[in-house]
């Protein structure tokens, strides 16, 4: 009986992804996507704040493969692997696809509006299978509502990818 559940959960999942491959793209996910191949590796670092804040630097590659490296404040100090699945990286993807620029181009936070000194900055960059890269320079002392979407989305990250332990805090 589970497997009869399983084989039908995995048809219906591949009948959406199908189905989803076969609708036009929205001009976001275009403006955002570019016309480069597709990124193969997402990294993001996190410095330092005026305080303990965790610095340290994530890179997640298309296979799921995530690399953890602290620096100051966390938990875990040096490099740790983690071999995740690549859904884990289609998630950080989808999560971050809002805010990547276009291939070639680095940005900072768009609309930062009032911002705090003191707090954490990230930065992250999408690189295509060609080594083209796409880099956003994000404040996360940003007070603009999209800024403060951005910074959630940012800290949510480690326990997506099952290293919250790491950095601790």
């Amino acid at each position: 009986m589970k497997r009869q559940t399983a084989c039908s959960l995995t048809t219906a999942i591949t009948i959406l992804l199908v189905a989803g491959c076969t609708q036009q793209p929205t001009r976001s996910s275009v403006e955002s996507a570019g016309s480069a191949s597709p990124v193969t590796d997402i990294r993001y670092q996190v410095g330092p704040c005026h305080g303990t804040c965790p610095v340290y630097s994530v890179d997640i590659g298309a296979d799921g493969t995530t690399r953890f490296s602290g620096e100051q404040f966390t938990a875990v100090d040096g490099e740790r692997v983690r071999a995740n699945d690549p859904e884990r990286f289609a998630l950080v993807r989808r999560q971050l696809s809002s805010w990547q620029p276009a291939m070639g181009t680095t940005i900072d936070t768009p609309d930062c509006g009032p911002r705090a000194t003191d707090l954490s900055h990230y930065t992250v960059t999408w690189t295509s299978r060609e080594g083209q890269q796409a880099v956003l320079n994000h404040d996360s002392g940003c007070r603009a509502e999209d800024a403060r979407q951005l910074t959630d989305s940012l800290r949510s990250l480690p326990q997506a990818l099952g290293i919250d332990s790491w950095v601790g805090h």
